[in-house]
């Protein structure tokens, strides 16, 4: 039996016929489009380039699949490639690829999708709309979501997006998990004395503690739990859509209102103000200092303590948040604190 080998692209000469489907590449399959964009955009040639962009075009259409319901090229929006490229911040965040390896995937993907295209249009930058860490790993500036941003945003989406959005900044919830949030099951456990868990929607269904320790986290389970009790729901998805559509829909009223707006950047606004609540002082990212040495001297001189009390301190800090972020390792918090 004949092995079947992987879509490797083809070409055809003369122009494209852009009016067809996927832009005329030759394949009605969304994946094999945008390859043999790759391979047009290298003249044929099965280059290195064009070689090492297959993992992220692939990466790109399952994601597509698993994540939308957009089955050809023309059906892609800008808020859906920057989706994407905060999927890969996730599976950096996770240790499941190198941060080189991110913006190497995004960077593929919006070539192939230019030549696709024929134009910019869809064109994400790494650094300056999604925030990405440099390639060793720590930020170096605040990408949380401003109060006046975040105010915004809950004035002007629907009831389900704005409960979503309420939870992910007051618990540093990924949109997944706070949309599939059960808030009844935590207000029970919040009033029988137990700590809360959440386990729907986590990365691999890891189960993890949800701790309610402040005013704001209480509101903003009561306000869901309440509107889930009201609707019969145990989730803030919409009875008429499956959480692919509301993601997606939620992708679209997002960029209608602002499109700056990143809802990823209230996780690191929870992160930023855990570690402010517990250190006493605020993050590399927030008070400009530079991350290392320097910072640990900075919270030592704030605190009036030793600089081993304080290199201490922001160890504790971090090695909580990466619990209850759900990452478990303490390196990545440089990607939300610097």
């Amino acid at each position: 039996m004949t092995k079947k080998r992987k879509y490797s692209g083809h070409i055809q000469h003369g122009l494209r016929d852009f009016s067809k489907p996927n832009f005329g590449l030759w394949s009605r399959d969304l994946g094999k489009a945008l390859i043999n964009a790759s391979l047009e955009n290298q003249g044929g040639i099965h280059s290195n380039t064009h070689r090492a962009r297959m993992p992220a075009l692939r990466s790109f259409a399952a994601y597509l699949k698993a994540e939308t319901t957009i089955a050809r090229l023309e059906k892609i929006e800008r808020h859906v490639v920057k989706q994407f490229g905060i999927y890969l911040k996730e599976r950096y965040e996770l240790g499941e690829i190198s941060s080189r390896t991110a913006r190497d995937y995004l960077s593929h993907v919006n070539r192939a999708l230019a030549q696709a295209r024929g134009d910019e249009t869809l064109v994400v930058n790494a650094t300056r709309e999604l925030g990405f860490v440099p390639k060793q790993g720590i930020a170096l500036t605040d990408q949380s979501v401003s109060e006046s941003l975040h105010r915004k945003i809950n004035e002007n989406v629907t009831e389900e997006v704005r409960l979503v959005v309420q939870l992910q900044r007051a618990f540093g919830l990924r949109f997944r998990e706070a949309a599939l949030l059960d808030a009844k099951s935590v207000l029970r456990a919040v009033e029988s004395g137990k700590v809360p868990k959440i386990k729907r929607g986590t990365k691999g269904g890891q189960e993890r503690n949800l701790p309610i320790s402040t005013s704001k986290q209480y509101r903003a389970i009561l306000a869901a739990a309440e509107y889930q009790v009201a609707n019969n729901k145990n989730s803030l998805v919409p009875d008429d859509k499956s959480f692919r559509a509301f993601q997606t829909s939620a992708w679209r009223e997002f960029n209608e209102v602002d499109t700056s707006y990143c809802s990823h950047g209230e996780r690191k606004f929870f992160a930023c103000q855990y570690y402010r609540d517990y250190v006493g002082v605020s993050c590399p990212v927030q008070s400009n200092i530079k991350h290392g040495d320097a910072h640990i001297e900075y919270i030592a001189d704030q605190k009036g303590i030793s600089f081993e009390q304080a290199k201490r301190l922001d160890r504790e800090a971090r090695k909580l948040l990466s619990e209850i972020l759900g990452h478990h390792r303490i390196g990545i918090t440089n990607a939300y604190l610097g």
